[in-house]
């Protein structure tokens, strides 16, 4: 990505976080605010909105405008709450419900358009027998059949309560990679989890007063974890699985660094975590899995999905794509790895935190032998599912360390 592109997305999140408020799904829902897009190549933050539009908006405008950007502002149909509540009111109606009989359990991902247009659904397809509601027993065989994502939406829209978008995709899979990592701990390491579970380390802190490191909640909720050679590294101090996180109390000290070279490089490159920002759709970031190495150019999508994978519902989920279709966003091995963006566009030294690895999105690709770690053992991605830091910082209670 060029850097003229990369300056300008600065400029514009900086924008859209004056209007945002503090998390991807917590935005300040004072008034009809709906939505925002960034689109940096054309210098534009794209503002959705139901209702008056409040002054300190006009505010924002003008000082895009004194940088040669523009904020437009366009009226939609339901503010950034109103479908907020109606994704929780689809959620809880399916809760617990097979997807036999009801084919919106089958959902995988709910996001919130930032258009404030309605909710978009990823879904597996479940047999479509449920949409007339009979028993499975009295539908014969040659009735049995997949479910459109036509049939998904209208289904999903009648209990939801809002206009739906629906279409058929695979459910995120956790993607369980830098060698041999020591005190300070750093990000972007190998991590041999609970279970002899291939995973990746994430950023560096304190959560209770103790040094810890972050991973994802899937490779380990308790026990201990070594680095790839088998050292000591720590143990689980708490977990939350709806944020997908694990805090690893160390056995030494956190770093404040991440490792940012290919997953094979022998000299152990990293750079410095200056500091944690909010995502917006539209944005471009890197992630660094252990399993990968660093992969860049790949753009958010979908920001504070809830997702559903295993069962477990994981909340202010990002997700995104590459944009370079001869590479891959993760791979397994990659979860609980570092989500990176450069905040002056240099791609130098100092780099923002965005995220935690928490699973793929998308399909399968081939995985580049020259891209991946023991890559006839994992399986590459498309797209990359990870957890905001919004999150792991306000919610939870975590303090990163820049």
């Amino acid at each position: 990505m060029d850097k003229a592109t990369l300056h300008r997305q600065y400029q514009l999140d900086a924008l859209a976080d004056r209007v945002t408020g503090k998390s991807e799904t917590e935005a300040d829902h004072t008034g009809g605010y709906a939505g925002a897009m960034v689109k940096a190549a054309g210098g534009e933050l794209a503002l959705y909105w139901k209702g008056a539009v409040p002054q300190n908006i006009e505010d924002v405008r003008k000082d895009a405008a004194a940088q040669g950007l523009k904020v437009s502002i366009t009226q939609t149909s339901y503010s950034a709450k109103e479908l907020e509540d109606a994704r929780r009111r689809l959620e809880d109606a399916v809760k617990g419900k097979d997807a036999g009989t009801e084919p919106v359990a089958a959902w995988n991902s709910i996001a919130v358009l930032s258009n404030g247009t309605g909710l978009y659904i990823s879904y597996n397809s479940p047999t479509s027998q449920a949409l007339a509601n009979p028993s499975p027993s009295e539908v014969p065989a040659h009735r049995v059949t997949t479910v459109s994502a036509k049939e998904f939406a209208t289904r999903a829209q009648a209990l939801a309560g809002v206009p739906v978008q629906a279409a058929e995709g695979p459910e995120g899979t956790d993607t369980y990679g830098r060698h041999d990592d020591s005190t300070p701990f750093w990000a972007g390491a190998e991590l041999n989890a609970p279970g002899n579970k291939f995973c990746t380390s994430g950023f560096g802190g304190s959560h209770g007063g103790t040094d810890v490191i972050l991973t994802a909640s899937h490779c380990g909720t308790s026990g201990t974890f070594a680095t790839g050679t088998g050292h000591f590294e720590g143990w689980a101090q708490s977990s939350d699985l709806g944020y997908d996180t694990t805090f690893i109390a160390l056995n030494g000290s956190a770093g404040n660094q991440f490792y940012d070279g290919a997953w094979n490089d022998p000299n152990g490159y990293h750079k410095h975590i200056a500091g944690w920002g909010l995502n917006h759709d539209g944005d471009y970031v890197c992630t660094s899995g252990a399993m990968s190495g660093v992969k860049c150019g790949i753009q958010v999508r979908y920001a504070g999905v809830d997702s559903n994978i295993g069962g477990i519902t994981r909340h202010n989920v990002v997700q995104a794509m590459r944009t370079n279709t001869g590479d891959h966003a993760a791979a397994e091995g990659d979860s609980g790895g570092p989500v990176v963006t450069s905040p002056d566009c240099s791609y130098g030294n100092d780099m923002q935190a965005r995220g935690l690895i928490s699973g793929s999105w998308g399909r399968y690709v081939v995985c580049p032998t020259w891209g991946v770690g023991i890559a006839m053992e994992t399986t590459c991605y498309e797209g990359v599912q990870f957890i905001g830091m919004s999150a792991i910082v306000n919610t939870l209670g975590f303090t990163l360390y820049t």
